[in-house]
């Protein structure tokens, strides 16, 4: 009978530890779609909860959306996350029409980061995220992924989102800080 409570008691303390386990993060792959903070999409803070969102030194902005932009023109857009001391990072774009939340253009990765970014265009919006090679960092402190967008034909606003994650690399959602920016672009004139 002892054996029996003995193999309970184990069993009942090696649930536990499971439970109260530091939850691991299994996106190093590219996240969900649906997590760009836009258009009242949770953004990764979702998953990495342990600070506050957009808290303490750090920032991710988007670089190369121009102000105003001509349908079918291709833009280099760079998504750039800075915060001292991540380990691993990742992150989730979007681009779409101020007015709806539809698909606005077409996401692609930049040549030469078809093994840094994927685009996940499953549902009807594109979602732009890090593969596992591009959690790497470009330097000690900053994570660099670009990409191409291609301008929609349709006329009205652009918003672009993004989530980012700084991660400290320990493979839980403990401990990582996650930072939004959204950027706008506007038609321009017809030709």
């Amino acid at each position: 009978m002892a054996r029996v409570f003995g193999n309970a008691a184990a069993l009942t303390a090696a649930a536990l530890a499971l439970f109260l386990a530091p939850r691991v993060s299994g996106y190093a792959d590219s996240a969900p779609a649906g997590f760009s903070g836009g258009f009242g999409e949770q953004s990764c803070h979702a998953c990495h909860f342990h600070e506050d969102l957009n808290s303490g030194p750090g920032r991710v902005t988007i670089s190369g959306v121009p102000e105003q932009f001509a349908p079918g023109e291709r833009y280099a857009v760079t998504v750039t996350l800075a915060r001292a001391g991540m380990k691993l990072a990742g992150f989730q774009l979007t681009a779409r029409f101020k007015e709806g939340g539809g698909q606005a253009g077409t996401l692609a990765p930049a040549p030469g980061e078809e093994e840094r970014v994927g685009i996940d265009a499953s549902g009807a919006v594109q979602y732009a995220n890090q593969s596992r090679k591009g959690t790497a960092l470009t330097d000690a402190s900053t994570a660099v992924w670009k990409l191409l967008w291609t301008a929609p034909r349709a006329d009205g606003p652009v918003v672009f989102h993004v989530a980012a994650n700084a991660a400290n690399g320990d493979d839980t959602v403990e401990g990582d800080f996650v930072h939004t920016d959204s950027v706008e672009s506007s038609p321009g004139p017809s030709r």
